[in-house]
C-alpha cells in the first residue's frame, strides 16, 4: 500500500461496485430513454402535477432507473454470493 491511499474493506468495494455499475447503466437507460421520449412533447394536460420542467423529468427519470438498476446489481452481487447446498434426495 502506497502513502496516502486507503485500503477499503471487502464491504465497502462491494457497496462502491454496486453503486459505480448501477451509475452506469442508469446513465445509457437515460440516454436511451430520452432519445426516444421528449417530456416536452407532452401536452401540458396530460402531464402530472411534478412534471415541471423538461430537467426535472430528466433527473427524476436518472435516479429512477438508478434505483433499479442498483437493486439489481445488489440482487446479482448477493445471489452469486450465496452458497448453495447439494440437493437432498426427497424420495
Amino acid at each position: 500500500m502506497s502513502q496516502g491511499t486507503v485500503e477499503l474493506s471487502p464491504r465497502a468495494r462491494r457497496v462502491g461496485l454496486v453503486l459505480w455499475c448501477s451509475f452506469l447503466a442508469a446513465a445509457v437507460a437515460t440516454m436511451i430513454c430520452f432519445a426516444i421520449l421528449d417530456p416536452a412533447t407532452l401536452p401540458a394536460t396530460h402531464a402530472p402535477s411534478w412534471w415541471t420542467s423538461r430537467t426535472a423529468v430528466y433527473a427524476i427519470g436518472f435516479f429512477f432507473f438508478w434505483l433499479i438498476a442498483a437493486g439489481a446489481a445488489s440482487l446479482t452481487l448477493y445471489m452469486a454470493g450465496t452458497e448453495h447446498a447439494a440437493p437432498r434426495d426427497t424420495f
